[in-house]
C-alpha cells in the first residue's frame, strides 16, 4: 500500500506544477467532506474550495474493476493528474493495458516501452514478476520467479539490480548459473576498472573457469525451456 500511495504522488506530480495559489503561502486543510475542502491561510483565515468528482468516479471504477470505463473517464476529462492517477492505479492492480494506455496519455515513454516489454513475455509468471519489479516489489518478484522454477531468471534480477551477493548466493544455493553470476560480475568490475574485493567471488572464481559461449548457450536453452512452461 505504501508503494501504492508513493506511485500515485509520483505520477501526479510529473503531471503538473503547483503554487500556493489564491491559498496563499502554506495553507492547511481543516475539513474534508465529499467535494468541498475548508482551507486555513496563514494569516488565519479560512477558504473554501470545490474539489473535482471526477478522482473519487475514477476510483470506484477501479474498484469494480471497471477500467474501460477508467479510460473512458480520462478521455472526457482530458486531464494529465486524472490520467497519472489511472497509470498508478492499473500498475498496482497488474492492468497493463490500462497502464500502458494512461502512461501513454501523460508522455511517460519509457514506461510505456517497458511495459510493453513485460506484455511480450509468454511464461506468466515471469510477466508477473516483471510487474512486481516494476512496481519495485523486489522481493516479491524474486518470490515469484522461485516460486514457478525460474532459477535463471530470478538470478538475472538480482545481476541485473547489481545485487551481486544475492545473485551468488541464488547460484550456488541451486547449483546453477554460478559461472554465469561470476562472469557478470567480472565483466562489471572490468568496465568499471575495479578490483574484486568480494571473499566469496574471489574464491569461486579461483574454482570455476568462465567461458562466455558455454554461459550463452545455457541462456539461451533457459529462455527455451521457459517459453515452453
Amino acid at each position: 500500500e505504501q508503494w501504492y500511495l508513493r506511485r500515485v504522488r509520483e505520477a501526479v506530480v510529473s503531471t503538473q506544477s503547483t503554487g500556493a495559489g489564491e491559498f496563499g503561502k502554506n495553507p492547511q486543510i481543516v475539513s474534508f467532506l465529499g467535494h468541498h475542502c475548508t482551507l486555513r491561510r496563514s494569516d488565519g483565515s479560512l477558504v473554501s474550495t470545490a474539489v473535482s468528482p471526477y478522482p473519487t468516479i475514477l476510483q470506484n471504477y477501479v474498484a469494480k474493476s471497471s477500467w474501460d470505463d477508467a479510460v473512458r473517464l480520462c478521455r472526457f476529462v482530458k486531464d494529465a493528474a486524472l490520467w497519472a492517477s489511472l497509470a498508478a492505479m492499473a500498475t498496482s492492480s497488474k492492468e497493463l493495458n490500462t497502464a500502458e494506455i494512461a502512461y501513454a496519455a501523460i508522455n511517460e515513454t519509457e514506461k510505456v516501452e517497458y511495459i510493453s516489454y513485460i506484455k511480450d513475455i509468454s511464461n506468466k509468471a515471469a510477466r508477473s514478476a516483471e510487474m512486481s519489479l516494476f512496481c519495485k516489489q523486489t522481493a516479491e518478484a524474486e518470490g515469484t520467479l522461485l516460486q514457478a522454477g525460474l532459477v535463471y531468471r530470478a538470478i538475472r534480477l538480482n545481476i541485473d539490480l547489481f545485487r551481486w551477493t544475492r545473485a551468488l548466493e541464488l547460484a550456488v544455493k541451486h547449483k546453477t548459473h554460478v559461472d554465469t553470476v561470476l562472469a557478470y560480475r567480472q565483466k562489471y568490475l572490468q568496465d568499471f576498472a575495479l578490483e574484486e574485493s568480494d571473499n566469496s567471488f574471489v574464491q569461486y572464481s579461483k574454482e570455476i573457469q568462465v567461458d562466455w559461449t558455454t554461459i550463452q548457450n545455457k541462456i539461451n536453452m533457459e529462455l527455451e525451456n521457459e517459453r515452453g512452461k
